[in-house]
């Protein structure tokens, strides 16, 4: 009798502790449902209507009769319960819809009815372009909107879209004409691989622009003259021109010129691609010719390239006053031998791309190139003269000569050189190398990010100020001396380079 009162008094201490607890989770259960109930419902006057990310999508520059990349424009409903948009479309004009679009995983293409939007949430609208053709020169604006109707709410909102489109020529799997110019007055689309044949000549003029698809390759049999100049320099770069694809490389294939072939370029900008340009062909002469291929390249920017910015193989390659920045194999490789000379290159990293580089080098040289395919090593003689060429990256070696493998010794000339290097044998004085300086990690460009390598004057002014002057190395240059001097003359932007005191590298000094 003892036991059972004292367990009927510690149920009676107990339970109404329990019915607090459970009365309380009860009304918490009550007021979430009654909250989420509250969210559900749908408010008649909805004064607050819809907010937006942004007011207004624009697609910068698209092609005619190419699909743009998709935008998302994020919507919110404000308000404390509810809202039913009755339709969200777009207007287009005339029967034209250049605009289309998807919310809430439910596709217009124009125009989507009866969405709800609970209290307080929010949706996503991907928005896309597809521009028809207007057969104009000069680019042109297309504007249309995104309209959404909500019941309850007498004023309908909008959110604008924008397109900067403009015609282009599409050039798809063919040979351009012979003994053709390319103008500026509408942009050049490789839709896939497309080719100069041997025997004929392709002219592009100053600010032509050259946009390329994954699959494109632009290959010279014949002969490429690129005339491009200061402030109007002639484009090669991917399709997609959004901001985010600005410096994603292998966009597109590249420029390959063929044994025989032969390109002079000046003034380009050639980026975003898988190789930036290959001159000649693994193995003996092929395409019916004994004629190595050949590249002058000057004042120009190889920029974003998946593996070389120029591979040379067995080709007579002349580079002046350009800069080769983020490539992930090597700013300028040479295979199988050949000539090549370099006047006031700039190899740098802009630090925008995330190379994993180690054993990679800025500029690497060699005689030979093993085939796995055939097991055969091919071999020529290696001739490389460089002069006044500033060679920086992230390892501690930039530069590397391959072991020789042909029948001939090396015949190679450096002089003032700026070299990102561990070694001692660049920097001996004596008559084949001389005036060569060590580049530290703690050299700086001015703003690689920007993709602006002139050194900081602030902080390389010392390193890199003892170029050659050009008078005392002329006589190795084969062609007219007056002609060397006016390339040299100016540096890769145009501006007045000092001769007799020049700036080692493809830029002069400039101030912050």
């Amino acid at each position: 009798m003892g036991k059972f009162q004292f367990i009927s008094k510690s149920v009676k201490a107990v339970m109404p502790l329990t019915i607090r607890v459970f009365f309380g989770f009860l009304l918490s259960l009550l007021a979430f449902w009654s909250c989420k109930n509250n969210a559900e419902m749908l408010e008649p006057n909805p004064s607050g209507g819809l907010s937006f990310s942004t007011d207004t999508l624009f697609f910068d520059t698209v092609f005619t009769e190419q699909k743009t990349i998709t935008f998302r424009l994020r919507i919110y409903n404000s308000n404390e319960k509810g809202i039913n948009i009755k339709s969200a479309s777009v207007s287009g004009f005339e029967g034209y819809f250049p605009f289309s679009f998807y919310i809430n995983g439910r596709f217009g293409p124009t125009r989507v009815e009866n969405i709800f939007l609970e209290g307080k949430d929010s949706a996503y609208v991907l928005v896309s372009a597809r521009l028809d053709p207007k057969n104009e020169n000069l680019p042109f604006i297309v504007k249309d909107s995104i309209t959404f109707d909500i019941e309850g709410r007498s004023e309908k909102q909008n959110v604008l879209l924008l397109a900067y489109g403009q015609d282009a020529n599409y050039l798809r799997n063919k040979a351009v004409d012979c003994n053709t110019t390319w103008t500026k007055s509408r942009p050049y689309i490789l839709v896939d691989t497309v080719s100069v044949a041997p025997g004929c000549t392709l002219t592009i003029e100053e600010g032509t622009k050259i946009y390329g698809f994954n699959s494109a390759f632009f290959i010279i049999r014949g002969v490429l003259l690129i005339e491009g100049e200061a402030g109007k320099e002639v484009v090669f770069q991917g399709t997609r021109l959004e901001d985010y694809y600005s410096t994603v490389p292998g966009q597109w294939g590249g420029i390959l010129i063929m044994d025989g072939g032969l390109a002079e370029i000046a003034f380009a900008s050639i980026k975003n691609s898988i190789r930036g340009i290959q001159v000649g062909q693994v193995g003996p002469p092929q395409g019916g010719t004994t004629s190595p291929a050949f590249l002058f390249l000057r004042n120009s920017r190889i920029e974003n390239i998946v593996d070389f910015g120029i591979l040379a193989v067995k080709s007579q390659v002349c580079a002046m006053n350009n800069h080769f920045a983020d490539c992930g194999e090597s700013g300028f490789a040479v295979l199988q031998g050949g000539r090549c000379e370099m006047w006031h290159n700039t190899f740098g990293l802009s630090g925008n791309n995330a190379f994993q580089r180690e054993g990679k080098f800025q500029l690497a040289l060699s005689d030979n190139f093993p085939d796995a395919n055939t097991q055969t090593l091919y071999t020529g003689t290696l001739a490389i003269r460089a002069v006044n060429n500033l060679i920086f990256g992230s390892q501690e070696e930039e530069i590397a000569f391959g072991e020789r493998k042909g029948p001939n010794p090396f015949d190679i000339l450096f002089f003032h050189n700026a070299i990102r290097s561990k070694t001692n044998s660049y920097f001996v004085t004596s008559d084949l190398q001389k005036g060569n300086v060590r580049l530290g990690s703690d050299f700086r460009f001015l703003n690689p990010l920007r993709y602006n390598f002139a050194p900081d004057t602030g902080a390389s002014q010392a390193t890199v100020s003892g170029g050659l002057p050009v008078d005392n190395a002329v006589s190795n240059l084969v062609g007219p001396v007056e002609n060397f001097r006016s390339l040299l003359g100016v540096d890769i932007t145009g501006r007045t380079r000092n001769l007799q005191s020049p700036l080692i590298g493809a830029y002069v000094s400039q101030k912050k």
